[in-house]
This record gives structure tokens, C-alpha cells and sequence, in this order.
């Protein structure tokens, strides 16, 4: 995750202080939404059916088995976009941000190489 996207999660988590549900992305891969990622509860994620890509500070990021097979060949990094107005049902939104999905290329100088997704064994 980039900084900017940690600070948004940061707010989202800080509102949901009270020990609510665990949290999950799932990265849509629908019309409205294209491929960012949604932030939900984990009980959103179908078990046997979405599959897990990795994490991305300490949260899985899972995806529809048909988008899995193109995304798993993929480095990306999860960013956000400040003050943007979405119809996405993505827990982050309330929070004043949107997070997005960045395709980093492969490049050893690309600084954010550290911050890519962590794949799952």
C-alpha cells in the first residue's frame, strides 16, 4: 500500500475502533468499479469461491476466480485518491477517500516495489 492509502485506511479503521468486523479488499473487476479494490467486511468474501491474492497491511485482498487468473501475474500496489465522489459500496468512501489499484512496472528503480501486495504461499 502506498502512504496516502495507509492514511485513508488509518481513518476507516480509527471509525471502526470497536472491534466491528475484520476487514477484506476484494478487487471487483466489474463495470462500474473497473478493478479497484473494494474494501469490505470479510464476511462479504465467499469461502471456496473468491480467491486469496495476498495481503496488504495485514488485510487479505481476494478476487473473483476469473480476474485471479490475470491479476496473480500482475504487481500492483494499492493507492487511494483523496476528496473523489464514487457510487461504490467500498467501506472507505465515508472516509473521504477511494482506493484504487496501480500496475507497477517491473523495474528494480521503482521505489514502490516494498509496498507491492504480498502474495499468499
Amino acid at each position: 500500500m502506498t502512504p496516502r492509502a495507509r492514511r485513508l485506511l488509518a481513518r476507516v479503521r480509527a471509525a471502526a475502533a470497536d472491534g466491528g468486523e475484520p476487514f477484506a479488499f476484494i478487487i471487483s473487476g466489474g463495470c462500474c468499479g473497473g478493478t479497484n479494490p473494494v474494501l469490505c467486511h470479510r464476511a462479504n468474501i465467499i469461502d471456496g469461491f473468491d480467491v486469496q491474492l495476498g495481503e496488504a497491511d495485514g488485510i487479505a485482498v481476494y478476487a473473483h476466480p476469473d480476474h485471479a487468473r490475470y491479476l496473480v501475474t500482475d504487481r500492483f500496489v494499492i493507492d487511494a485518491l483523496d476528496d473523489v465522489r464514487s457510487d461504490t459500496f467500498s467501506l472507505e468512501i465515508a472516509h473521504g477517500g477511494r482506493f484504487v489499484l496501480r500496475e507497477l512496472p517491473d523495474s528494480p528503480r521503482n521505489s514502490a516495489t516494498p509496498a507491492v501486495l504480498s502474495r499468499t504461499p
